[in-house]
């Protein structure tokens, strides 16, 4: 049964309808075959008007939303932006999370308003969530400030085969300070520190550590484009977003059918459209690609891998992922999955802004 039938299906639809998440079902033309409720509701149309409709009549064609649309298309996988904007001659402007997933041949979309997002954090639970994230502060502060002491201690007496693990430690341990007075500030990945950034430099931190916890269980390969520039970005919560990827990938490849592999590489990639940010242009894409060869992600799930607290795993906590489509989202980025039974592909894509001036 595909998704049109579903949608046609009395309890299916019912179902759909329920959802506070706006969801609309696109054929290989981008016309809208379903749309339930909390679409109605977004697009201000009823149905009834929205079903036999191109999306292109909704909104732009050089929306970011026929972008991802397309992206997941032509992929076959999983795309989900943050902070779309979507509006049109007949929709209203807004922001918009986005996740698009092919299911039996259609696109389905789903969306959620940010603002309805951003609602739905009372003032009291971010007063407790505050208050949380100072006890925890002071408590991870604390023990982590004796790990870092102790491997300055050591690295007095250490051969010089032990200096490179014991300078790791050092440095993450100065990485997670930092993350933790974020945190205990209640600074959020919605708020990026950006500086000049060479990608490659975080990426080597991230094979670094993923070695000294997997190096004896799997193989890692990397590929990277020596030519890409800096970009800006806020190095920490890149190397957080990718650190999660390249953990979770070693984590399904172990888990996996085959001698566990992990592949990361680098590319610049033409043809990605992002939002224009304070007057500047982004001049292509850097891409960042995590690969494994585990058994991919469960066809019926891929959609939901981005949502926050879902997991396969059965000792996860479904935080992973999210927190890696927030920071990608907070960058002016995108994420993309690929998913196969040859295991997973999961594609970053950072926007390289051309500087104000115009100038490459």
């Amino acid at each position: 049964m595909n998704v049109m039938d579903t949608a046609r299906d009395v309890e299916s639809a019912r179902i759909l309808d329920a959802l506070p998440t706006a969801v609309v079902c696109l054929d290989a033309d981008d016309a809208i075959t379903y749309a339930n409720i909390a679409a109605e509701t977004l697009l201000g149309r009823s149905s009834a008007l929205l079903r036999g409709r191109s999306l292109s009549d909704l909104v732009p064609e050089d929306s970011q939303l026929i972008d991802l649309v397309e992206r997941a298309r032509r992929r076959g996988g999983v795309v989900s932006g943050r902070d779309v904007e979507l509006g049109g001659p007949s929709v209203a402007r807004k922001s918009v999370d986005v996740t698009a997933a092919i299911e039996d041949g259609q696109v389905l979309v789903n969306m959620v308003e940010v603002r309805a997002r951003l609602e739905n954090d009372s003032h009291g639970e971010s007063a407790t969530m505050a208050e949380v994230a100072r006890i925890l502060g002071h408590e991870v502060k604390n023990p982590l400030a004796g790990i870092v002491g102790a491997a300055q201690l050591l690295r007095r007496k250490a051969r010089d085969d032990q200096q490179a693990l014991l300078t790791l430690i050092r440095e993450e341990g100065d990485r997670i300070g930092r993350i933790v007075d974020r945190f205990a500030a209640f600074e959020t990945f919605f708020r990026p520190r950006p500086r000049a950034t060479n990608i490659h430099e975080v990426l080597d931190s991230v094979i670094g550590l993923t070695s000294a916890s997997f190096g004896a269980e799997v193989k890692l390969g990397v590929q990277f484009d020596p030519s890409l520039p800096d970009i800006e970005a806020d190095p920490d919560h890149i190397h957080e977003a990718c650190l999660n990827l390249v953990k979770n990938a070693a984590e399904a490849s172990i888990a996996g059918p085959r001698a566990p592999k992990v592949f990361v590489s680098t590319r610049y990639r033409l043809g990605v459209r992002f939002t224009e940010k304070e007057g500047r242009q982004a001049r292509g894409a850097l891409e960042i690609s995590v690969k494994d060869n585990g058994a991919g992600v469960p066809s019926a799930l891929s959609g939901r891998v981005f949502d926050p607290f879902f997991t396969t795993k059965s000792d996860g906590v479904g935080i992973g992922l999210a927190v890696v489509a927030e920071i990608v989202s907070a960058h002016g980025g995108f994420v993309e999955l690929d998913n196969s039974s040859d295991g997973a592909c999961f594609r970053l894509l950072l926007p390289i802004i051309l500087p104000k001036d115009g100038a490459a």
